[in-house]
């Protein structure tokens, strides 16, 4: 028995944060109001200052095993998530081996029982190994629960391979993720072209990379009758082309922003601070008002 007293509660029934207690029994909440009477026995957790929410779902996680722990593992990663909130995850098929088949996914899943407290669920590669060529074994992930197909870290740059998979996976009520940029345009730089890219005299990515291929997805995934999911939008006109696609009507389309394309910009990395180096980079504030704009819509 748990006793949370004086948490401000984020509710969808309110646009404000309502302090409250809240009682919770055997995991399940008993109890929500104000100053409520200590049972006897219960833990008292005084959560003054802090805001209580129902679990958040990342569906846009990384947790690199197998292949590249050193940079996360599903340990530490669901553990990070679960600090912030999280109670269930996606993880992103960017391992090594990739999860471009029923096997990989298994593996995964089987691993996640006993190195996560919360439920891990993996999307799967639109093709093998990433490669943009051929398709992975799409039926075979969808039999382990797979929904989502992304070539997420790449782009799937053959819109003829992407075109095929939309079409097949459609028919198993799969969606696409889709990490948008133009590789020769972006190239493997981690800073926005403009204004702080010329000043320090660093070769930036150009928004208008991303902006290119979020178009291209949504006109095949419309050709396909798919839905395609736009990951971490970062420029104004990459926004504004989902918007547009939207207002039609005629396709399904929807997008994520990550919270750093919301609160920081290029500028952040002036004094080459490399915990402002990441893909798509951060870019102008002009950019982060719209995203913010879009997110509110």
């Amino acid at each position: 028995m748990l006793l949370l007293q004086n948490a401000r509660i984020a509710s969808e029934n309110s646009p404000m944060l309502v302090e409250s207690d809240v009682l919770i029994v055997e995991g399940i909440i008993q109890d929500i109001g104000k100053s409520l009477a200590i049972p006897e026995g219960a833990r008292v957790i005084d959560a003054r200052g802090r805001v209580l929410m129902p679990g958040m779902f990342d569906a846009h996680v990384h947790f690199r095993a197998p292949g590249f722990e050193n940079k996360e593992t599903i340990t530490t990663g669901s553990e990070a998530a679960i600090n912030g909130g999280i109670t269930g995850v996606v993880m992103m098929p960017n391992t090594r081996p990739a999860l471009d088949s029923a096997t990989a996914v298994a593996t995964v899943l089987e691993n996640a029982k006993d190195r996560s407290r919360i439920p891990v669920y993996t999307s799967g590669c639109v093709t093998k190994n990433r490669e943009g060529k051929e398709l992975a074994e799409i039926e075979g992930m969808r039999g382990l629960g797979v929904k989502m197909l992304t070539d997420d870290g790449d782009t799937t740059n053959d819109p003829a391979v992407l075109l095929r998979a939309m079409q097949y996976a459609t028919e198993f009520g799969m969606f696409f993720a889709s990490h948008c940029e133009v590789p020769e345009l972006a190239g493997p730089r981690a800073l926005n072209e403009g204004v702080m890219s010329y000043r320090l005299g660093i070769k930036g990515s150009p928004a208008c990379a991303e902006e290119i291929i979020i178009d291209r997805d949504i006109r095949l995934a419309r050709a396909a009758g798919a839905h395609v999911h736009i990951q971490h939008v970062s420029s104004r006109l990459g926004m504004e082309t989902i918007r547009w696609w939207k207002s039609r009507g005629d396709v399904k389309v929807t997008a994520e922003v990550a919270p750093h394309h919301l609160l920081f910009t290029d500028e952040h990395i002036g004094d080459y601070d490399t915990n402002y180096k990441m893909n798509p980079p951060l870019r102008t504030q002009a950019d982060c008002d719209a995203l913010l704009e879009g997110l509110i819509e």
